[in-house]
Formats: C-alpha cells, structure tokens, sequence
C-alpha cells in the first residue's frame, strides 16, 4: 500500500476526514475551479530508489502506458463506467479520478471481412470491401469522460453513513488501482531497457516513369 489508506467505515469523523484530507487535482484546467481525487505520480513521488528513479527518467520518452495500464481498464469496468481514470497536469504527472458513462458509437452492422462498421443495418454491402455487413449482437459503446468537479469543496456533514461508505469505498478503489499502477510501472522498470530503434516509415511520392511501363495491351 502506498497510495492506499485504511479508514474505519465505523467512524464518521475517520470517513470524512479520509475524504476532506485526500489529494486533489483538477480536472480540466485550473481556470475552471474544479477537482477531484488524485495522486502525483511524478517520478520523484513515487517512493521509488535511487537505482529505480535513475532508470525511470530513461523511460519518460518512451510510450510505455500501454505496458501498464490494465488497473485503469479494470477500474473502469468495476464501476460499471461510472467513473474512470485520466492523467492531468504537465507530462501527465497526476491521475485523477473523473465521472464517465458509456455512450453508444451509434453502428448497427460491420463487415466480418474487413472490420468496416456501419450506421445502418444489415443486408447491405460494405462501403469499403462491398463484402455483406452483418448486425452487431450487442451494439457497441464508448467511454465519455466528464470533466466535472467530483466533491471540490464538500465537506460532508450532511452525508448519511451508507453514503460516505460508498464514496469512501470508491475513493478506496481509486487508490487501489493507483497503487496498482505505481507497481505495474516499478516492474516495467525491473524487467525491461529502452533502446533506440530506428524505424523507416513509408511514404508516397510522385514520381515519373517510361508511358510505356505501364501501358495496357
């Protein structure tokens, strides 16, 4: 536990002090006085050791989110969508806890051939392939984040017991999953290297060539 507090769910005044002494950060831009919970993930906040710290600094031009974010994914999907995850701040250096939903995409069919979604139902030729779309089962959905104060300034006298619990138990999860976060990117550190790889793009161009190359019989 590094991020993770225990509090006492018996105790009002342990509840609400876990929540009105919790770090904070905003949620958009400090212009629009808004925050929520968070935590500075920065490197030198990480509680990491010298040899760790040295190494991360080698990793920060590398796009290594992907390696670790499967606590963010699982968060999401244990709150049903109502909230999530995002970074914030300079380099990304806070995660904040933010409200969301799903929204659907608005498809109705895809191609099996080629992967092409469509707003309309099936049968129907794909725009791309002209393969036969087929309906989605179940339609598909996206993830809208909301930019939106989660309890700046509240200082929850009037909360009932079972409602602080709940935001104390999310809060709780919150830091979990930070927690698990903060480890996913110490064992990236431990088990991998960054190297320099030169990677050649391809590219179009126009260039002119004998008629006769390409002339049709």
């Amino acid at each position: 536990m590094f991020f993770e507090k225990k509090v006492d769910t018996r105790s009002r005044a342990a509840m609400i002090a876990f929540l009105t002494r919790h770090y904070r950060y905003n949620t958009a831009n400090s212009w629009n006085a808004g925050s929520s919970y968070a935590h500075c993930i920065k490197i030198g906040r990480l509680g990491l050791t010298q040899d760790q710290t040295s190494r991360a600094f080698h990793f920060l031009g590398a796009d290594y989110w992907d390696e670790i974010r499967d606590p963010i994914d699982d968060f999401t999907v244990e709150q049903d969508g109502h909230y999530t995850i995002g970074t914030n701040g300079r380099s990304s250096g806070y995660l904040v806890l933010y409200d969301s939903h799903y929204e659907s995409t608005g498809h109705k069919s895809f191609c099996p051939a080629c992967g092409q979604r469509n707003f309309t139902e099936a049968p129907g030729p794909c725009g791309v392939c002209k393969k036969p779309r087929v309906n989605f089962k179940t339609p598909p959905r996206r993830l809208a984040v909301s930019m939106n104060a989660i309890d700046h300034g509240e200082d929850f006298t009037d909360w009932t017991m079972d409602a602080l619990r709940a935001r104390v138990k999310l809060v709780g999860d919150f830091d979990r999953a930070c927690d698990d976060i903060r480890s996913n990117f110490i064992d990236l550190l431990e088990c991998n290297v960054v190297v320099e790889e030169t990677v050649m793009v391809p590219t179009k161009r126009a260039v002119i060539r004998p008629l006769a190359a390409y002339a049709t019989s």
